[in-house]
C-alpha cells in the first residue's frame, strides 16, 4: 500500500470519527461456552490453551463499543493494521478471515496482546486462526471512563510490534514490569512502545469521561491508591515530560532487603540528582515511551500524528526483527536509514531524550549534574552550566551524525546475575512468588544488588566503580571494583546461576 494513501485513511479516520469503513476494521468476538457458562479453550498443537470464540450476539453492546471504535485514535488504527501486514513478513494462518483488529472480549483477563484462537464457524466445527489479536474486558463503566480506549490501544501497541517484529523473544528479566521499572531492553521496547500510545490517546480522545478522568476532575475513588492505577497516571502524566530518565526516591525505613527492593521497583522517578546510566534508560520502558511519544504522537493535529504513524510501518518492517540489544538505538538507524532527510532530527530527539547518556559517560554525568542544580533553584550556576550543556549537546550530535562517535559508544553488554534462593512475581500483586531475582549487574541499582549478593561492601563499590561507565565483563568489573577474592567468587557464582536458568517468555 502506498504511504501516501495510508496518510490520507488515517486523517480520515481521525478527522471524521470513523464511519462504515472503521468499523469494518474491527471484529469482535466473545468466548463460546459450555452448558454451565464456562468460556470454551482448545489445546492446539504447540500445548497452548487458546479460546474458542464466536462474533459478539450482544448488540447494545457491540453498538456502544464501535460508537468508541469509530472515534479518536481508535479510528486510525484500521488503516495502521492494513499498511503493517502489507509490510509484514510473518504471514499468520487464517482461514476464518482476512485482515482487521480482532478485539476478543474475555472475561477476566483484562488487557494482553495474544496470538492464536479457535474460530467456531459453525456448532460443533472451528478453525485455528493463528492471527494476533487483543484480549480486552469491557463493562460500561470502562467504556465510560475510556479505560477500554486506553487498553486498546495499549494493546494494539504490541500487536502491531508482533506484526512486523515476529513474537517476542525470551528475555532475560522476569520481575513484574511497569513504566517506572528497569527490566531488559526488549521488554522495555515492547512495553514502551504501548505506552506511549496512552498520553496519544488521551490528547485526542472525544470521551467527556476519559478527558474528565485524566484532567482530575473526575469524582475520587479510593482505588486510586492502587499500583496499577498509579501507573497510569505516570505513563499519562510523566511520559510526555520525560520523567523516568531519573531514579527513584526510595522510601527510608524498609524493614529488610526485600522491602527495600519491593520499594525501589515501585516508586517514582523523583530524584532530580540521580540520573539512570544509559544501559538502563535502554531497559526502561518509560524512557522508551517518552521517547516514542516524541517521535511519533507529539503532533498537534491529526494529519501531523496520521504521518508519523504511516512513516513508522516500513522502519519497523527495515528491522524485520527483535534487536537483543538496544532496539531504540536500532530504531533511530533504521529511521534514519528510510528517511535520510529525517536522520539528524531523530538523532536529536532521541539524545535529547536520553540526554547523550547512550553515547557518552560524560554528557550523562554534565546532564545529571545541571538537573541537580535546577532542581535546587541555584540560578548563578546553572544558567552557566545550561550554556555549557547546550554546545556540548550540540558537539555530540555533530560527533554522532558525522559517524565519528557511535549513538551507543557508552553502553555495556548486559552482565546477567541471578540466585537460587531469591524469589521474585512477574505480575503485579501476585501472592507466591515464582521466578528468580535476575539482574543486570550494569543497571541494576543497590537495593536489588544488595537482594541479591547480601554485601553491602561489594554492592558500594560496584556500584562507585560503574560510575565511570558500564562493565565490559566480569574480570572488568572485579578489576575496576577491587573485589576480593571472596567477592570475585560470588559475583562468578551468580552469573553462573544465570547461565543455568531456562529460557523465559512474558506472558
Amino acid at each position: 500500500m502506498k504511504v501516501w494513501y495510508v496518510v490520507a485513511a488515517l486523517c480520515a479516520a481521525v478527522w471524521s470519527g470513523g464511519g462504515v469503513a472503521q468499523e469494518a476494521g474491527y471484529r469482535l468476538l466473545e468466548p463460546v461456552r459450555d452448558r454451565s457458562g464456562h468460556a470454551l479453550e482448545q489445546v492446539d498443537g504447540q500445548g497452548r490453551r487458546l479460546p474458542v470464540v464466536r462474533p459478539v450476539t450482544d448488540k447494545a453492546l457491540e453498538s456502544r463499543i464501535r460508537a468508541v471504535l469509530a472515534q479518536g485514535v481508535p479510528a486510525l488504527l484500521p488503516a495502521l493494521d492494513e499498511q503493517a501486514r502489507a509490510a509484514s513478513a510473518y504471514r499468520p494462518v487464517c482461514p476464518a478471515w482476512q485482515g482487521g483488529i480482532t478485539l476478543y472480549l474475555s472475561d477476566d483477563d483484562g488487557g494482553y496482546a495474544r496470538q492464536g484462537l479457535y474460530v467456531e464457524t459453525r456448532p460443533g466445527q472451528r478453525a485455528l486462526c493463528t492471527d494476533s489479536f487483543i484480549d480486552i474486558t469491557v463493562d460500561p463503566a470502562s467504556l465510560a471512563n475510556g479505560e477500554f480506549e486506553e487498553v486498546l490501544v495499549h494493546e494494539y501497541g504490541h500487536v502491531l510490534l508482533r506484526r512486523l517484529l515476529g513474537p517476542v523473544p525470551a528475555t532475560p528479566s522476569r520481575q513484574a514490569h511497569a513504566v517506572f521499572a528497569v527490566t531488559d531492553d526488549v521488554t522495555a521496547f515492547d512495553e514502551g512502545f504501548g505506552e506511549h500510545w496512552q498520553p496519544v490517546v488521551a490528547r485526542f480522545t472525544r470521551n467527556a469521561g476519559f478527558r474528565a478522568r485524566v484532567e482530575g476532575v473526575a469524582p475520587p475513588s479510593a482505588a486510586e491508591l492502587w499500583l496499577s492505577r498509579r501507573d497510569t497516571w505516570w505513563r499519562e502524566h510523566g511520559v510526555p515530560h520525560n520523567a523516568f530518565v531519573f531514579q527513584p526516591s526510595v522510601p527510608a525505613g524498609a524493614p529488610d532487603d526485600a522491602q527495600r527492593w519491593l520499594a525501589a521497583e515501585t516508586s517514582w522517578p523523583a530524584d532530580a540528582c540521580r540520573m539512570k546510566g544509559g544501559n538502563a534508560m535502554m531497559a526502561s520502558e518509560g524512557v522508551a515511551a517518552s521517547f516514542f511519544y516524541r517521535l511519533l504522537g507529539a503532533g498537534q493535529d491529526p494529519a501531523a500524528l496520521a504521518r508519523r504513524y504511516a512513516q513508522l510501518v516500513p522502519v519497523l518492517a527495515r528491522m524485520g526483527r527483535w534487536p537483543g540489544r538496544a532496539p531504540l538505538v536500532a530504531l533511530v538507524h533504521a529511521w534514519g536509514e528510510q528517511y535520510p532527510r529525517e536522520r539528524k532530527a531523530v538523532t536529536q530527539w532521541f539524545l535529547a531524550s536520553t540526554y547523550g547518556a547512550t553515547a557518552s559517560v560524560a554528557m550523562h554525568d554534565q546532564a545529571e549534574s545541571l538537573s541537580c542544580l535546577g532542581a535546587r533553584g541555584k540560578l548563578g550556576a546553572f544558567v552557566p552550566a545550561l550554556k555549557t550543556f547546550r554546545h556540548d549537546a550540540d558537539a555530540l550530535l555533530d560527533q554522532v551524525v558525522s559517524g565519528r562517535l557511535a549513538l551507543d559508544a557508552a553502553l555495556a553488554p548486559p552482565l546477567w546475575l541471578a540466585s537460587k534462593d531469591v524469589r521474585v512475581s512477574d505480575q503485579v500483586g501476585a501472592s507466591q512468588p515464582d521466578q528468580p531475582l535476575v539482574v543486570d549487574l550494569n543497571t541494576a541499582e543497590a537495593p536489588a544488588l544488595q537482594w541479591l549478593l547480601g554485601d553491602e561492601m561489594l554492592v558500594r563499590r560496584l556500584l562507585e566503580a560503574r560510575r565511570q561507565g558500564g562493565f565490559r565483563s566480569l574480570a572488568d568489573a572485579v578489576a575496576r571494583a577491587k573485589l576480593s577474592a571472596s567477592q570475585q567468587a560470588l559475583l562468578e557464582e551468580v552469573s553462573a546461576n544465570y547461565r543455568a536458568l531456562p529460557p523465559y517468555t512474558r506472558s
